[in-house]
């Protein structure tokens, strides 16, 4: 049985034809055209210039005081990435759904790898869907309490950077203390992810175009990390990601190169706080310089830093200038004189490199990943929807992989 993956078409149409648009209520349609808006993060003159209408309008539009016509609506869907359909009211699986809103984020920069990943992965979900049953994501009692948090005590967004910083380091605590992860370094991250947050989690080596990629919304969330950066670099990705999703950000497409993540900007730098402390913990820092240099920062304890929580130089370095144990000059002496140039100096504390090597490596989402094996092995699919989870090619090799009944692989 193929299944021949082309691309978001094979999810269906964009833009469905909608012969019901009088069946909904003005203020519902327009109550959905709001909140699609600011998920995209446009202005209603910025809707209006897209769509044709004024400003004025706009806003008429969104408070049920205008009709939105059955020609006017594949103009709304397209320009707010979302289906008919969903405007309507109508019925839509989530994935689909999703995939309408990724493929309408067209703005500038954002048609790289890391979208057309996650458009691949939602369209093999919706295949799986809709031929074997798959479970849920779902997070687990403690990280159900931190979201609660998050979303309840730290819904408003921070006025000041002192407040930023200060949000970001509580959720981050509040996190370690639920998942009872202590002060030491973080394992396999992206399973913690899985696990914890119902958060489906893809490395793929995308390029450089974009750090990461976050989807959240109803019935989605998923996380897409390009590997052609180094393995620290990764890692703090997947946290910043991690905390936007937390968070509640309201973008439901959150598409990040590193001057996007870096940006000087108040909720940027809330997720860059919780990502520092989530992976470096003070109390770990603190008693790792201790054990190392009596509590003082030399370069050899930052090589031993960088490898013992698997992060990068520059990540290390913003840690250590919240914890102000450097300074912003010597931050940028060592920046400047290079992660790579003070690895090799320190090689013996860093036999693995996390810091500065990139894997290049693949991983799917488990959840996606055992569900489209298992339907392979009952012929519910193809092995092409493995083949494209796994990016490798539909040959002998993996069907082998595949295919071999368990007791095989452990005799």
């Amino acid at each position: 049985m193929g299944d021949g993956l082309t691309g978001v078409e094979a999810l269906g149409p964009l833009l469905p034809v909608a012969s019901s648009a009088g069946a909904a209520a003005p203020a519902d349609v327009g109550r959905r055209v709001g909140q699609a808006r600011l998920r995209r993060a446009l202005t209603g003159e910025a809707l209006g210039t897209l769509v044709g209408l004024g400003k004025d309008q706009i806003s008429k539009v969104e408070n049920g005081r205008r009709k939105v016509s059955v020609r006017e609506l594949p103009k709304f869907a397209q320009a707010l990435g979302v289906t008919v359909a969903h405007l309507l009211g109508q019925p839509c699986r989530p994935t689909l759904a999703m995939a309408h809103r990724l493929a309408g984020d067209s703005g500038p920069g954002e048609d790289n790898n890391a979208k057309r990943r996650a458009l691949e992965l939602l369209e093999v979900e919706d295949i799986l869907a809709q031929r074997v049953q798959t479970w849920p994501s779902a997070a687990t009692p403690a990280g159900r309490r931190v979201l609660e948090l998050a979303r309840s005590e730290l819904s408003e967004r921070p006025r000041t950077r002192l407040e930023a910083e200060r949000q970001g380091k509580r959720l981050a605590e509040r996190t370690r203390h639920e998942l009872d992860l202590g002060s030491y370094e973080l394992g396999d991250l992206p399973g913690l992810i899985e696990r914890h947050f119902g958060v489906d989690v893809a490395l793929s080596p995308l390029g450089n175009e974009a750090d990461g990629l976050c989807l959240h919304g109803e019935g989605v969330a998923l996380i897409v990390a390009s590997t052609d950066f180094s393995q620290g670099h990764v890692r703090f990705t997947l946290t910043h990601e991690l905390g936007h999703h937390l968070l509640n950000d309201p973008r439901d497409v959150i598409n990040e190169g590193e001057h996007d993540m870096y940006a000087d900007d108040l909720a940027e730098k809330r997720v860059n706080a919780f990502a520092g402390h989530l992976l470096m913990p003070e109390d770990g820092i603190r008693e790792t310089l201790g054990w190392l240099s009596g509590g003082r920062v030399t370069e050899r304890s930052l090589v031993a830093l960088m490898e013992q929580f698997g992060v990068s130089l520059a990540a290390l370095l913003f840690q250590l200038r919240v914890m102000s144990l450097v300074t912003p000059e010597q931050s940028q002496r060592l920046i400047r004189a290079g992660a790579r140039q003070l690895v090799a100096r320190h090689a013996s504390v860093a036999p693995t490199g996390a810091g500065i090597h990139a894997l290049q490596t693949v991983r799917a989402p488990e959840r996606l990943l055992g569900a489209a094996v298992e339907a392979a092995r009952s012929e519910h699919v193809g092995l092409g929807v493995v083949a494209t989870l796994l990016q490798r090619d539909d040959d002998d090799a993996l069907w082998d992989d595949v295919m071999k009944p368990e007791s095989e692989v452990f005799a």
